[in-house]
């Protein structure tokens, strides 16, 4: 009878597990189909699982969206990272397609991504539900405003405007009105309400008013201090350059600037640009005495002197009425700088040509001015030819050209870039042509005779100054250095000249000679009588010959 009681009860035990078990299968299922993430799927070897992420248009994700497989009962709800786990879905061992997409109130549905399930396989798919778009400008009483933000604090969604004042932020849920506040420096914050529509595209501007100041001076001249009339002032206000320019009295006025720091610049025809910076203005407040003092830009005219093709060097520019001169070049270019504002004539002259004066030459402050000039040769045969290096064959250029006449009129010129010459306006005769550059040994040509129809000398060749006489003291030419070593000649020889004079002093030598009466030298010995007495008679017979 004992034996049949524990029998019983242990049925009745086995009974209540397997209700237990039973009542928690549902609750199992459910956990199946909303695992965490980096959860592992609970399928079998006839089943499959997808896990979703499902983000907006820009990345962020979606936490309360539903995740739906098309044509099934399969489905979840993505938590606050956006994802949704759905498992035990069948999967053929060929593979069993299905399509997902997500939803939610607010948003535009996905669109559809299909998967393709193998048994045991977990497939992860991207689900982009777009909400709506809010967009538009923001500008103030000059322009648009960049670097202004746009915001939606209640869903933490804001963007800046670029560089033309237009904003846009993306992925805004729909059905619901917003507060969207705009906020700048320099600027008061304005915020304006926008209902936003399913999926939708809205427009919202904004108009900021500018917490703004001002800005003044004065504009004058550096050298006369005389005020100038119409310089242009100007300020960068973002992307906007606001100006204004001077009145009578040079006077200038800049309103409604954000506050801020500004580098203010002015300007004006003729002058140099001069820019102050770090200017301050404050709201409601105008920052005067931001003053200009303006130099003017140096003026030049400048030019290239021709006869025909061929670049004329060493042409005489004058501006008349002036002391200002330039000769031209070798490639025929002449410059003067530093003239002063007014209408001048110019005049070109050069031996065997015609004068010319060209009239009218307006000069503006800082201008450059250019004025080209031809001339013709005088009548007469000319001289011409080509000048070259004995060393190199090639031509060579800035060459002096000295044509001399018999009656000793002198012309001369320069060789071009291209070596050539052209001594213009000489009559028919005998001429004796030199050759001079630094380097190069002077060439003379003597006689030279030039016909009525001129004459072309063809390739003159020059030679290089030889090493030997050239820069053997120091790198000095030839003449230096023979100034040098005569001087070191002359040193050499008064030295020379000291140092025997010296030992001439120092060294013992004979005493001054002394005489007696009779004339005779005293050498300190004393002489025999006998040998006195025969002098004195030899003295006798001398003069008694005579």
């Amino acid at each position: 009878m004992a034996r049949t009681s524990r029998f019983s009860a242990r049925w009745a035990a086995l009974l209540i597990v397997s209700v237990m078990l039973a009542s928690l299968i549902p609750a199992m299922s459910e956990v199946c189909h909303r695992a965490p993430l980096g959860a592992t799927a609970l399928q079998s070897e006839d089943s499959g699982a997808i896990s979703a992420f499902v983000t907006d248009e820009v990345g962020r994700p979606i936490a309360d969206a539903q995740v739906i497989v098309l044509n099934t009962n399969y489905t979840n709800v993505t938590d606050a990272t956006g994802f949704a786990f759905i498992d035990y879905l069948p999967a053929d061992p060929i593979g069993t397609e299905y399509l997902v997409y997500a939803n939610k109130s607010g948003y535009v549905s996905s669109e559809l991504v299909e998967v393709t399930l193998m048994p045991w396989d977990d497939e992860e798919v991207t689900l982009v539900i777009r909400g709506g778009i809010l967009y538009g400008l923001v500008e103030d009483a000059v322009g648009p405003v960049p670097g202004a933000t746009v915001a939606i604090s209640t869903l933490g969604y804001s963007n800046l405007t670029n560089a033309d004042g237009v904003y846009s932020v993306y992925g805004v849920p729909g059905g619901h009105t917003y507060a969207v506040k705009a906020t700048a420096t320099g600027y008061t914050n304005q915020t304006n309400e926008v209902d936003m529509a399913t999926g939708g595209f809205v427009v919202l501007n904004f108009f900021m008013v500018s917490l703004t100041g001002a800005i003044s001076g004065t504009v004058t001249h550096v050298l006369t201090e005389e005020t100038l009339y119409n310089a242009s002032v100007s300020v960068r206000v973002g992307t906007v350059t606001v100006t204004a320019t001077t009145d009578v009295d040079g006077e200038y006025r800049i309103p409604d600037l954000p506050s801020g720091t500004y580098a203010v610049t002015a300007t004006m025809a003729g002058f140099e640009t001069s820019t102050v910076s770090g200017v301050t203005v404050l709201s409601g407040e105008e920052t005067t005495g931001v003053d200009f003092q303006l130099a003017e830009k140096p003026t030049k005219l400048y030019g290239i002197v021709r006869s025909g093709t061929f670049l004329v060097p060493g042409v005489l520019i004058t501006v008349v009425g002036t002391e200002l001169s330039a000769n031209t070049s070798i490639e025929g270019y002449y410059e003067i700088a530093n003239i002063t504002v007014g209408t001048y004539s110019l005049t070109a002259s050069l031996e065997g040509y015609n004068t010319v004066t060209v009239n009218g030459v307006v000069i503006a402050r800082g201008s450059e001015t250019q004025v080209n000039i031809n001339m013709t040769s005088l009548p007469g045969p000319s001289l011409s030819g080509m000048v070259l290096s004995t060393s190199t064959n090639g031509v060579l250029s800035g060459v002096a050209v000295i044509v001399l006449g018999q009656e000793g009129t002198q012309r001369s010129t320069i060789t071009n870039t291209e070596g050539l010459f052209v001594v213009p306006g000489l009559v028919r005769g005998n001429y004796t042509v030199r050759f001079y550059l630094d380097g190069y040994m002077p060439l003379e040509l003597s006689p030279v005779v030039v016909p009525e129809e001129g004459l072309d000398l063809g390739e003159v060749l020059i030679e290089p100054v030889p090493e030997s006489f050239g820069g053997f003291f120091f790198g000095f030419d030839l003449a230096h250095s023979m100034m040098i070593l005569a001087l070191f000649l002359t040193i050499i020889i008064l030295a020379l000249a000291v140092m025997l004079r010296v030992r001439s002093f120092e060294s013992p030598g004979k005493a001054p000679a002394v005489y007696d009466q009779e004339g005779e030298e005293e050498t300190g010995e004393k002489r025999p009588e006998q040998g006195r007495e025969k002098d004195r008679e030899r003295k006798k017979k001398d003069k008694k010959r005579k």
